[in-house]
């Protein structure tokens, strides 16, 4: 007989069960932390053996570039640029040098890259100088320390804002009245950057002194407030302020006008106003661009090139060996052919690479066309002072990279 007293079985809760999922997703964090803190340990692991055993990357046993080419090596395998390989490096030494508490934190999963990152970017101000006396580095040395405690301790329970806030205050704090040192620092890592945003768009940035930056922008808003009011145009303040910075970084109207040459192909259906089914607009190596700014950068272009079905036609392809150097209308179509760097996953403009011989000029090369590829000035000097080697796909216009541990890059997939 059936005993109907037993209760049935409870059923969890909503709460219980978002609760146990959002506890495996920590402990998923904690394993991917891990994980980037070894993933880090091994990339150091693999550049000291380039930096112990040079004759395996290079012919000349030359550390820096067996180092370089153990970073691009690392760097595909593991389908990174070598920008990031060498952040991953530089933030990895420091911390295991400097900060062994927070490197604990990031090797037990505690501490994600990005913690590491913020907490690393911000001590390096208190680092004493190569040359400074050992009173001076002591110094720095006890400051540091001060910094990694506390900054352990923070990683467990602070977000990310209020870890760089408190790493921050500690920091300057530290420094006291070193601000003049500080600010020397940061003078030298002032640059400017390109960045794509899709849509035929960029975002060109500007890291320098806070003056200079308010002056500019100061001067960029008088000048665009003035414009508005006078042109009584549909351009807002802030397109205003985009135009003005851009023309005149350009030069426009000026005798020192930019002459950098920037490689754009225009169907020449989309002049006649007609969009062709498969062309678009682009800029060479960069991507496509929409129909009313090619027909404008047409326009104001003070000459081009026709560029038609068979576009070699008018280049010289095949010059003799008394000829090292490759012409202007050789390059200018290499640019239209490959737009970027030739080597496998390098994004690089060819606009800006060099030409390199498939077969090297010194062992009998020849400047023929089908023979020159644009090289990246990275890859080229890799190419040349490592013992990677850089094969030229002819049927797709593509270099393989194979490195010296046997690593062989693939052709990307075609659009």
């Amino acid at each position: 007989m059936e005993n109907t007293d037993d209760p049935a079985p409870r059923l969890a809760s909503a709460a219980e069960i978002v609760g146990f999922v959002l506890g495996d997703l920590a402990r998923n964090d904690h394993e991917v932390n891990r994980r980037a803190a070894l993933r880090s340990e091994r990339i150091l692991e693999v550049i000291e053996l380039a930096r112990r055993h040079p004759d395996l990357y290079t012919a000349d046993a030359d550390p820096g570039f067996a180092e370089r080419a153990a970073v691009m090596d690392v760097a595909l395998r593991l389908q990174l640029s070598e920008d990031q390989v060498r952040a991953m490096q530089a933030t990895a030494e420091f911390a295991m040098t400097l900060l062994p508490n927070v490197w604990e934190r990031a090797r037990s999963g505690f501490g994600s890259p990005a913690a590491v990152q913020d907490v690393v970017s911000r001590v390096r101000v208190l680092q004493a100088p190569i040359d400074a006396p050992d009173d001076v580095r002591a110094e720095a040395r006890t400051a540091i320390a001060a910094v990694d405690e506390a900054a352990a301790e923070w990683v467990l329970t602070c977000p990310p804002a209020m870890l760089r806030r408190k790493v921050r205050t500690l920091v300057d704090r530290l420094l006291g009245d070193r601000t003049v040192r500080r600010h020397a620092r940061a003078m030298e890592d002032r640059a400017v950057t390109l960045t794509e945003a899709g849509d035929g768009m960029s975002w060109l940035s500007i890291y320098g002194p806070t003056a200079d930056l308010h002056a500019a922008y100061h001067r960029l808003s008088a000048t665009a407030k003035h414009m508005q009011k006078a042109e009584r145009g549909d351009r807002t303040r802030d397109q205003l302020r985009a135009d003005l910075a851009a023309a005149w970084l350009k030069g426009d109207g000026t005798a020192t006008a930019v002459t950098t040459k920037v490689f754009v192909t225009v169907p020449v259906q989309l002049l006649a106003g007609e969009r062709p089914p498969a062309e678009q607009a682009e800029i060479v190596g960069v991507g496509p661009i929409d129909p009313l700014t090619a027909a404008q950068i047409f326009l104001d272009a003070g000459s081009f090139h026709r560029v038609i079905t068979d576009p070699v036609k008018g280049v010289i392809v095949d010059m003799d060996r008394r000829t090292y150097r490759p012409t202007r209308a050789q390059r200018d179509w290499l640019i239209l052919q490959h737009g970027t760097c030739s080597r496998d996953g390098c994004t690089r403009l060819a606009l800006d690479a060099d030409i390199d011989h498939d077969l090297p000029w010194a062992d009998g090369g020849t400047t023929d066309i089908r023979r020159l590829r644009p090289l990246c000035p990275r890859d080229h000097r890799l190419r040349h002072r490592t013992r990677a080697r850089y094969r030229t796909r002819p049927e797709e216009r593509t270099v393989q990279v194979i490195t010296p541990t046997g690593f062989r890059t693939s052709a990307p997939a075609p659009f």
